[in-house]
């Protein structure tokens, strides 16, 4: 959601920008130049992206729409109920798998089912995590990589759009067509600075910061089976997770199940 509102507010700065400059949206429009960034930047897009992680990487895309994101605080809530439920003889855990922790916690209520020792459960869930990190680096790398690409198209647009000027004034323009055309050539650099720092590049920075939220959520969860693998009363596994967080972030399972059980 920051990411879509970073969007708008972008949107809004540029026209506020416009209005301020008595200008039409009109004029800041040019299919050579769309043509020439857009279609750029798919053609290596398709060429450079991981496409074997397809449903990773729109699955990615979407968690930066979530209205909270990933909340270290929502995990251990998560966590908490996993751990009671399990700890009060449940073999599985059927919540819907949204993010990395909750597979982690889907998959190790499996493991403990199967009666896997700590050891070899720890070392699963562990690969799984990083397994799923690297792939989520791997996607916002991509887009990292692909930021570079739309100001060079951008280029090649206007440099087209100056060989088209160049020979409009020989065949005898007037300096009006001439600065009307030299306008709209520089649309396609415009073209392509916004969509590598506006649009690319950030994604690029908010899917790797993602990945290391999710990462950090997955750990939770993988300490969550390791606690009842371990025989962990509730209370230990409270104040292990808590551990996790700031201090005005913590929760009290203990009395919530007191107040449940009355």
């Amino acid at each position: 959601m920051i990411y879509l509102l970073g969007i708008l507010v972008a949107v809004f700065s540029l026209v506020a920008a416009v209005l301020h400059l008595h200008q039409q949206a009109a004029h800041f429009w040019d299919f050579v130049a769309f043509a020439c960034v857009s279609g750029g930047t798919i053609a290596v897009a398709l060429m450079i992206f991981p496409w074997q992680y397809r449903r990773s990487i729109f699955s990615a895309i979407g968690t930066l729409f979530s209205p909270r994101g990933i909340q270290e605080a929502d995990t251990i809530q998560v966590c908490m109920e996993f751990f009671k439920s399990i700890s009060s003889g449940a073999r599985s855990w059927d919540e819907p798998a949204r993010t990395l922790s909750d597979e982690i916690l889907r998959d190790g209520a499996e493991l403990l089912a199967l009666g896997f020792n700590t050891e070899k459960i720890h070392e699963i869930l562990e690969e799984r995590i990083y397994q799923s990190f690297e792939r989520s680096q791997k996607i916002a790398n991509a887009f990292r990589s692909l930021s570079k690409y739309p100001p060079a198209f951008g280029l090649a647009g206007t440099v087209l759009g100056l060989v088209t000027l160049m020979r409009k004034v020989s065949a005898g323009a007037d300096a009006k067509q001439t600065g009307f055309m030299m306008a709209i050539a520089l649309m396609a650099t415009f073209y392509g600075l916004l969509t590598a720092n506006l649009l690319v590049a950030p994604l690029g920075e908010n899917l790797a910061k993602t990945a290391v939220a999710q990462r950090k959520s997955a750990e939770i969860a993988l300490q969550t089976i390791i606690l009842l693998a371990n025989k962990a009363s509730l209370l230990e596994a409270q104040e292990v997770l808590n551990s996790y967080v700031a201090k005005n972030e913590r929760i009290n399972a203990i009395s919530t199940a007191a107040q449940e059980a009355a």
